[in-house]
This record gives structure tokens, sequence and C-alpha cells, in this order.
């Protein structure tokens, strides 16, 4: 008789169990979550660069260059240097620190036109990322922020200098 009972309420768990989970998914959106969760991270990583670049402006009186003098032109950002009177890289050398790019995004890359200067990364179209980089053009300016789509890539310049 006592294994009946415990057959009984291993089913009855099993059962309470199923009718949590399905509450649970029915009020919880896990793409909201997991798009705000991008977003925020995204957010931080501007924040970063936006910071790097402009201490080695202030240093420098320059935008970071590459090794051999030039300017950026669509440069990985983690091989730049700040042409200081002792240059250094922006690789986590100085205290400064070019973040990973995140997941679904390429790697941060800069160009120099004149006197501006911008940081670019792609996402795929019709993503949770490329949702992200939708949202947060309302969040800035047209003239730092720009995003621009093709057939399959959608492309973000941020703009340091205009």
């Amino acid at each position: 008789m006592r294994q009946a009972f415990s057959l009984l309420e291993l089913l009855l768990a099993i059962a309470l169990s199923g009718v949590m989970a399905y509450t649970a998914s029915f009020y919880l959106d896990i793409d909201s979550i997991s798009k705000q969760n991008i977003k925020t991270q995204f957010q931080s990583h501007l924040n970063i660069i936006t910071s790097v670049i402009l201490q080695c402006k202030e240093y420098s009186n320059v935008f970071p260059i590459q090794n051999n003098g030039s300017l950026a032109s669509a440069t990985l950002l983690s091989t730049l240097e700040c042409n200081t009177s002792t240059p250094y890289l922006l690789d986590g050398g100085k205290g400064s620190f070019i973040p990973p790019a995140l997941e679904n995004f390429t790697q941060y890359r800069a160009t120099q036109n004149g006197s501006e200067f911008y940081f670019t990364t792609t996402t795929a179209i019709n993503s949770t990322s490329d949702e992200v980089l939708i949202d947060l053009n309302t969040t800035y300016s047209q003239n730092q922020y720009e995003l621009t789509h093709d057939a399959s890539t959608a492309y973000l310049n941020f703009y340091l200098s205009r």
C-alpha cells in the first residue's frame, strides 16, 4: 500500500511542476530578457570604447592611429596605438581596454576620414542583435549613431567625431 501512495505523490509532484513551468513560461518572456541583456552589455561596450578612445585623444591630441603611423582605416580597435610620448597599444596597456565583441557581432574596427572618427561592428539582420541595434538607434543622436542595413547585414557606425 505504501508504494502506491508514493507513486501517487510522485505523479502529483510532476503534474504540479508542469503547471508551474507552463505558468512561468506564459508570464516570463525569455526573448525580452535576452534582448535587454544584450542591449545592456552592448551599451557598456560603447561606453568603454568611447572612454578609451577619448582618453587617448586627451593624452595625445589625436585619435588612435595604426602602428605604422597612418590613420585608422577599418582597423581592429585593439591594434591601434595611442600616440603619446611613449606610444601604447589599445590592447590593455596603460589601463586601456577594448572589450571583445559580443556574440553575433563582428570585432570592433575604427576608421578616420579627415575629422571623422568612428568605430564599426556588424550583425545579421532579423536577429535579436539587430533588434538591439534598432532599439539603440533612438537612444543616440543621428550625428553619433548610424545604423544601415543591406540584404543580410546590419552595419553600425558609432561616431566619436564628426
